[in-house]
């Protein structure tokens, strides 16, 4: 397989990743921003987003593994989830801090 294979796939896999929501327009705004001057900017960046959220997902597991769980607590965690996780396109993520914040609002563990 060639470069230009290798190019066409990759466009088509990240096109079906914004058809199915899982990324969205703000990742495609994030790749504009790339230019020859910064050429691992969109690596760079999803690169922070991971680690952040890696270690935010840490803390809301030991937040919510205490016995009696401060919502407000986890509320914080998960908008600063959904924040970074809106500033990479990462829709699903997104979606599913919102339902998350749903459930710190109606102090639901299980929801």
């Amino acid at each position: 397989m060639d470069f230009k294979q290798l190019q066409i796939g990759w466009v088509k896999y990240m096109n079906k990743l914004v058809e199915d929501g899982i990324l969205d327009e703000q990742y495609k705004q994030l790749q504009q921003l790339q230019d020859e001057s910064t050429p691992n900017f969109v690596l760079e960046v999803v690169s922070l987003f991971f680690d952040d959220s890696q270690k935010i997902i840490y803390e809301l597991e030991r937040a919510l593994a205490q016995p009696i769980v401060d919502y407000k607590i986890i509320d914080a965690y998960v908008h600063q989830l959904k924040g970074s996780s809106s500033s990479v396109g990462a829709g699903k993520v997104k979606e599913v801090c919102v339902k998350f914040r749903e459930s710190c609002e109606n102090q639901n563990k299980e929801g």
